[in-house]
């Protein structure tokens, strides 16, 4: 099981860390298949196995084969969402200019036959490749809407986009992070690295869809050796975005989406809820857009 899952517990000031890390979302199914021991004297029902009657689909055997096949449930909705949405925030893209010079790429005739200097056309420099670290908390409260939590996922995905169309690389990295008392857990997975693009199935399921926190992350909480009587049975409350980056000594220059109620994101409307997110992560620091939505 050790190979799925990186487990490392230590002690932060006088609290009691336990940071379990995986490399990809096989490395987090074969370690659930692999069925590791529940921490029964804490977990006394297991949360991640009880059944949502209104919704027959989302058992745990679902939610586990859907870390590799994927999950499209209202993927198709939330893309068509997405795409009304980015129409009203188009971005100033930066093109490459042909500009006149010494030496270039291919001759410039008539500056040539006018005996000017400059006979050579060539591209304006290319900007200076960027980098950011985004940081996606799926951890929430029970009292969160389920559309709450799709579209919070679905603005990041988003913003992603916005920034890989600027030029800007971006690692991106899921977590749920929370705590009971003096014992803290994270769990995350990296999604995509700067160098490769965005792949919107492959990052729906984890960051748009309920059944992976109730299902898969629970799962692997309740296989850790807690001593908190009170991660049951509400398993804790999420970190807020000062803790979270405290505790993890995550740099200032990184993006950390938080839950949904601490962007801004109800659930009600897409655009209150973009507009509250979009200036929550100051996204001024990283681009500049033409339009940005109003406040509600």
């Amino acid at each position: 099981m050790t190979e799925f899952m990186n487990l490392k517990v230590y002690q932060y000031k006088k609290m009691t860390v336990y940071n379990a890390a995986f490399n990809s979302l096989s490395d987090m199914q074969m370690y659930i298949l692999s069925k590791p021991k529940v921490n029964d004297k804490i977990f006394l029902k297991q949360h991640s196995l009880i059944r949502r009657p209104d919704f027959p689909e989302d058992t745990f055997d679902n939610a586990v084969d859907y870390l590799i096949g994927g999950y499209t449930g209202n993927y198709d909705i939330t893309l068509e969402m997405l795409k009304e949405f980015e129409k009203t925030m188009p971005i100033r893209t930066y093109r490459r200019r042909q500009e006149k010079a010494m030496a270039g790429s291919h001759p410039n005739i008539p500056a040539y036959v006018a005996g000017t200097p400059k006979t050579m056309y060539r591209l304006t420099r290319a900007r200076e490749k960027k980098f950011v670290t985004i940081w996606f908390n799926l951890a929430y409260s029970i009292h969160t809407l389920e559309q709450a939590v799709t579209n919070r996922g679905a603005l990041t995905l988003s913003l992603i986009k916005l920034l890989e169309e600027y030029g800007i690389g971006v690692d991106l990295k899921v977590f749920s992070s929370c705590y009971s008392n003096d014992e803290v857990f994270n769990s995350e997975i990296r999604l995509k690295s700067p160098s490769e693009p965005i792949n919107m199935k492959k990052c729906f399921y984890p960051m748009c869809s309920v059944m992976f926190l109730r299902r898969v992350v629970l799962r692997v909480m309740e296989s850790m050796s807690f001593h908190e009587k009170n991660w049951y049975p509400y398993y804790g409350q999420p970190l807020t975005e000062d803790q979270f980056r405290a505790i993890f000594n995550i740099p200032d220059t990184d993006i950390v989406i938080s839950s949904p109620v601490q962007m801004g994101i109800f659930g009600q409307d897409i655009n209150c809820d973009s507009y509250n997110f979009f200036k929550k992560i100051d996204l001024d620091k990283y681009i500049k857009l033409a339009k940005v939505n109003k406040p509600c």
